[in-house]
């Protein structure tokens, strides 16, 4: 076994929606998006394909990168208590 595979997050589909959509707009390959982040094609493919999960540092990274919010890229847009319970 390699690892946990995080595949079915929200976290991936969202995230592999920015990046096709980027290159699809700004006409950049995902090595060129990767390189742009600092990170490594490696590293941005065990992202969108569920085998890692960034850092705090790289979630943020990402965030501004795209424009988005991390809650947004974790999934948690739109996301509210029910009410306080303490």
């Amino acid at each position: 076994m390699k690892g946990p595979i995080y595949r079915d997050t929200a976290f991936c589909e969202r995230l592999n929606k920015l990046i096709t959509s980027a290159a699809m707009v700004q006409r950049k390959t995902i090595a060129r998006l990767a390189a742009e982040m600092d990170l490594s094609i490696g590293t941005l493919n065990n992202y969108r394909y569920g085998r890692a999960l960034p850092t705090v540092e790289v979630l943020l990274k990402l965030a501004d990168y795209f424009g988005v919010s991390t809650d947004y890229l974790l999934g948690r847009e739109g996301y509210e208590l029910e009410e306080k319970k303490w």
